[in-house]
């Protein structure tokens, strides 16, 4: 998982997405709710009149901070060639790691089903979001939702 990395500081946490699969990131004052709406799956917002399901990552990483980023601030939308999906973030930091910068490739370490690996020292790890995984989940939750389940 080689490449520039956008950083995100969550609670007491750095989590990282790759640059190469950011679509855009949004300003939102609001992210509008989607009926039936639970758990980690925040809204639907558009870019570039493609609609989006939000995750909120701040409810997935650090629920101890979930209150502060219920009222809008950015979404981080990433994509491939057949999956776009919303990270919102509150207003959460964010900075950049670049590749040359990197000292060692990504270290496989089990920190959650959302997470790829890891980054970094082990006295400063930064996270690397699996966003496919948190796509699958939130494609579950709504499809559930949509059957009455």
């Amino acid at each position: 998982m080689n490449g520039d990395k956008l950083v995100i500081e969550l609670g007491a946490a750095r989590y990282a997405v790759p640059t190469a699969e950011v679509a855009g990131i949004v300003s939102a004052e609001s992210v509008p709710f989607l009926p039936g709406q639970s758990g980690m799956v925040r809204g639907i917002i558009s870019l570039r009149n493609e609609p989006v399901t939000v995750v909120d990552l701040v409810r997935v990483f650090a629920p101890e901070a979930a209150s502060e980023a219920e009222h809008g601030g950015r979404v981080i939308v990433v994509k491939d060639r057949h999956r776009l999906i919303g990270l919102a973030i509150g207003a959460s930091p964010v900075s950049f790691m670049w590749d040359e910068g990197a000292e060692q490739p990504p270290r496989r370490e089990e920190a959650g089903r959302f997470t790829a690996g890891v980054l970094g020292p082990e006295n400063d790890p930064v996270w690397i979001i699996d966003w496919r995984a948190l796509f699958t989940e939130a494609t579950r939750i709504l499809s559930t939702e949509e059957k009455g389940g």
